[in-house]
C-alpha cells in the first residue's frame, strides 16, 4: 500500500509531510558494494527517475489516463543505451557493468597491488563513471516479509513469485539519473552539446507527447501523488543537486569524483597522486581539471590524509513558524516585498552553528518581526528539496510581556530590524478557515514560484529562507507545504500547544 497525501487533521507529532513518507530500504551499507550495484541497475524490476535541470519526469496527455501529471519512471532498458554511451565517453571499458573501479579504466601498477589494495578499495567503493550523475537511492521492499539488514536480505513474501534476480532483495529498486548534468569544465558547439546522448534521450521523450517534466510546486496534480513518490523526488533532487554542484575539493581544488553510488566525494588526489594509478581517461579527465594542470605542484590534500566533514549530501536545518499571540488566538503570518501581491507565509529561517531549534525560532522571530516568544514546541517535519532544506515545523507563542500595539491589543510588529519583511500581520481563525478547505490542492504558478526563488536566494545570502506563501484573497499554501500544514494545524485546533 501506498501513503496519500498528507490530509487533516494535522496531529503534532504524527504528521507526515509532503516530501517524506519514503517506502525505500536505501541499503547504506550496500552503496560501496559496486557487484550489487551492477546486479541492480540491470534488474528488469528496477526503475530510474530521470531530471531534467532537477525537475522529474511526469506522465502528459490523454494516453496517460488517470496516470496524467503523476510520476514517471523508466526501466533499464529504456535508459541503457545513451547511459552506457555516456560511460564509455568517460573510460568505461564497454562491458555490462557500469560501477567498480575495472569496469571504469581505473587499475593500480602491478608494483603498487599488495601495497595500496586496502586505500584503492576504499577509495573506488561504488564507483560510476565520470561523465553521469547516477545515484543509487534504495529497493522499494513493500510486500516483503522482512525488510533487508546488513548481512540478511530481505525475503519474499509467502504469496509472491520468487525474484531470479540473484543477490538483489526483493521488491523495485530505484536509481535517480540526471539528464542535464555535464562534467566541467565542457566543451564543444552547440550542435555537439545537443547530439549529447542525454539531451537525445530527454528529447525523446519530450517529443512522445506522453511525458514532461515538472516542477512539484508548480503541478495541480502534486496532491494526488502517493507519498513515496514525492518522497522520492526529494531524496533524488537533493543527491543530484550536491553531485552536481560540489564539482571541485573545497580544501585543494582539485576536482571531485562520486563513490558509494552518489552518496560521497572524492578528492582526485586520492588516485593521482597517493595511488598514482595507471593513466587511463576516467583519472586524466580529474588530473587535467586541477589548476593550470599542475596536479602535482598542488601537493598532498589535507582531506586525503585527515577525517574531514567538508564534503557530504548537504542538509540545511531550517525552522518555519506559526507564531501565535499569548492567547493562542492570533497567528502572525509576514510576506517579503518581491513576493507575489498579497501573499503571506509562516516567518521562516537557517539555523545557525551552535544553535539549537528553540533558540533558532526565537531569533528568527525577534530579528524578523521585533514580536519576543517564550514557548516554543515542535509540530513535524519535512524534506524540502529546493534544494536540499529540511524544514523543521514549530509554534511559538509570544510572551506575555511582549509590547502590545494600542490599536490591536497585540503584540506590536516592528518590521525595521533588519528589514527583511514588507509587511506582517496577525490572522484570526475566522479569516483563515474562511480559505483553507480551497487551498489544500491549490498551486502556484511558474511565474509565483520565479517570484518566491529570486527572493528566497537574496534571503539565503543573508541567512534565511522563506519558502511557501499564502494570499488570504486567493490562496494560502497547498497541503504539499507544511506552511499548509501548520497554518491548517492551529486553525482546526488539531496542534498540540503548551
Amino acid at each position: 500500500t501506498t501513503m496519500p497525501p498528507p490530509t487533516p487533521p494535522f496531529k503534532s507529532f504524527e504528521t507526515v509531510n509532503f516530501y517524506a513518507g519514503s517506502s525505500l530500504n536505501r541499503l547504506s551499507w550496500l552503496r560501496t558494494d559496486s557487484g550489487f550495484l551492477n546486479r541492480a541497475l540491470a534488474s528488469p524490476r528496477t526503475r530510474f527517475l530521470v531530471l531534467q535541470n532537477l525537475n522529474p519526469l511526469a506522465h502528459k496527455g490523454p494516453q496517460a489516463g488517470e496516470k496524467d501529471g503523476l510520476l514517471a519512471t523508466l526501466s533499464w532498458d529504456e535508459v541503457k543505451e545513451p547511459v552506457m554511451e555516456v560511460a564509455r565517453q568517460s573510460g568505461h571499458d564497454g562491458g555490462a557493468k557500469l560501477f567498480g573501479p575495472e569496469a571504469n579504466g581505473v587499475r593500480l601498477p602491478e608494483e603498487k597491488k599488495e601495497e595500496n589494495a586496502g586505500l584503492f578499495e576504499k577509495s573506488t567503493a561504488g564507483l560510476g563513471p565520470s561523465g553521469m550523475v547516477l545515484v543509487f537511492l534504495g529497493i522499494d521492499e513493500t510486500g516483503t516479509d522482512t525488510p533487508s539488514l546488513p548481512g540478511q536480505l530481505a525475503q519474499e513474501s509467502s504469496n509472491a513469485a520468487q525474484s531470479q534476480d540473484e543477490g538483489v532483495p526483493p521488491g523495485t529498486p530505484y536509481f535517480a539519473l540526471s539528464l542535464t548534468y555535464r562534467p566541467k569544465p565542457i566543451a564543444g558547439s552547440q550542435s555537439e552539446v545537443e547530439q549529447h546522448p542525454f539531451s537525445r534521450l530527454e528529447s525523446s521523450l519530450l517529443s512522445s507527447g506522453s511525458y514532461e517534466f515538472v516542477d512539484t510546486r508548480t503541478l495541480g496534480r502534486a496532491g494526488d501523488w502517493p507519498m513515496s513518490d514525492a518522497a522520492l523526488v526529494a531524496q533524488a533532487r537533493a543527491l543530484v543537486d550536491w553531485n552536481t554542484r560540489q564539482v571541485y575539493c573545497p580544501c585543494c581544488s582539485r576536482q571531485q569524483y562520486m563513490l558509494w553510488s552518489g552518496y560521497k566525494r572524492a578528492c582526485a588526489s586520492t588516485l593521482t597522486r597517493q595511488l598514482k594509478v595507471e593513466p587511463a581517461p576516467f583519472t586524466e579527465s580529474l588530473r587535467l581539471s586541477a589548476p593550470s594542470g599542475q596536479d602535482d605542484q598542488l601537493g598532498d590534500c589535507p582531506s586525503t590524509t585527515s577525517l574531514s566533514n567538508f564534503s557530504y549530501p548537504r542538509t540545511d536545518p531550517v525552522v518555519i513558524m506559526g507564531i501565535l499571540s499569548s492567547d493562542g488566538e492570533h497567528l502572525l503570518l509576514g510576506r517579503q516585498k518581491k513576493w507575489p501581491q498579497g501573499f503571506y507565509s509562516c516567518l521562516a529561517g537557517f539555523i545557525e552553528p551552535g544553535e539549537s531549534l528553540e533558540e533558532a525560532v526565537r531569533r528568527e522571530v525577534l530579528e524578523e518581526s521585533g514580536v519576543k516568544v517564550d514557548r516554543v514546541v515542535y509540530h513535524s517535519s519535512q524534506s524540502w528539496p529546493f534544494p536540499n532544506q529540511l524544514m523543521e515545523g514549530c509554534f511559538g507563542i509570544a510572551s506575555p510581556s511582549a509590547p502590545l500595539d494600542p490599536s490591536t491589543n497585540l503584540p506590536k510588529v516592528n518590521l525595521d530590524l533588519d528589514n527583511e519583511l514588507e509587511s506582517s500581520q496577525w490572522f484570526t481563525r475566522k479569516e483563515i478557515l474562511a480559505v483553507l478547505d480551497g487551498s489544500a490542492r491549490s498551486s502556484l504558478s511558474r511565474q509565483e514560484i520565479e517570484k518566491i526563488d529570486k527572493a528566497t536566494q537574496k534571503a539565503d545570502e543573508k541567512a534565511r529562507a522563506s519558502r511557501w506563501s499564502m494570499s488570504l484573497t486567493r490562496l494560502i499554501p497547498p497541503a504539499t507545504a507544511i506552511a499548509h500544514v501548520l497554518i491548517a494545524a492551529w486553525a482546526r485546533k488539531e496542534a498540540v500547544l503548551p
